[in-house]
């Protein structure tokens, strides 16, 4: 495990973080390159100080933005920030993006396969991943 640095200026950034088209694709990238193992050498400091705000946004802002995607990128999406929550100041819990992200597939009829919960369970130890609190 890494230890991150902190920077106040970049903690203003992050809760003021905001789901845009062009953020979206740059982190589906990552989960289609294959680059989930490499995250914490991807992002630079200031990057993932500023990009974790997205674990904290509200969920029904993450459904919005979902309705523009298609199947594979929510997949890749979630797969995004199921990896990336093990990052230092990206836990987010209840709160995760993989949650109404997941919701969204499903009412599209488009359930998660057992091999990908399984791979969730490996990959993060967040209880409420994919569905959210019972």
């Amino acid at each position: 495990m890494s230890l991150g640095s902190w920077d106040p200026n970049a903690d203003a950034a992050a809760k003021s973080a905001a789901i845009d088209d062009t953020t979206l694709q740059r982190l589906v990238a990552y989960s289609r390159a294959d680059k989930l193992d490499q995250l914490s050498e991807e992002l630079n400091d200031d990057d993932s100080q500023r990009l974790s705000g997205l674990m904290h946004i509200d969920h029904g802002a993450w459904t919005a933005a979902a309705q523009a995607l298609d199947e594979d990128s929510l997949r890749d999406l979630i797969r995004f920030f199921a990896v990336a929550e093990n990052l230092p100041g990206w836990e987010a819990g209840d709160r995760s993006p993989v949650i109404p992200l997941a919701k969204v597939l499903r009412k599209r009829g488009h359930r998660l396969e057992r091999e990908f919960l399984l791979w969730l369970r490996q990959v993060n130890e967040n209880r409420f991943l994919p569905y959210g609190p019972l």
